[in-house]
């Protein structure tokens, strides 16, 4: 089964964000998330986790474009209505679906 390989996640992701050595790629949430700094204890995995998602689905319609095989793993999110929080700030709920085919041996985990 076809899945997306890193580099097409990587091509989707901001300049520098990722760096592959021999036998790892290391992926920079400071470069990602466009921040100063990222520390452990940040509030931040929301952000990091569309950000990534966001690229995803990004990646996966150009794998679709560029091949027989369609990825459905990735999809768009889904946007809510945008409200107003009482304080001028207005949000919208961004919800982001990943479907993966799970073996036995979840080792072997890839998208669909």
């Amino acid at each position: 089964m076809a899945d997306l390989t890193l580099q097409n996640l990587v091509d989707k992701l901001p300049a520098g964000t990722a760096t592959e050595t021999a036998d790892d790629v290391n992926i920079s949430l400071k470069t990602l998330m466009g921040e100063a700094s990222v520390q452990l204890a940040d509030e931040k995995v929301a952000e990091f986790s569309t950000k990534l998602l966001g690229a995803a689905a990004s990646a996966q319609v150009d794998y679709n474009a560029a091949n027989e095989t369609s990825l459905t793993g990735y999809p768009n999110p889904t946007f809510g209505t945008p409200t107003d929080d009482g304080n001028g700030n207005i949000f919208s709920r961004r919800t982001h679906t990943v479907s993966v085919q799970v073996p036995v041996d979840v080792d072997e985990t890839v998208g669909v």
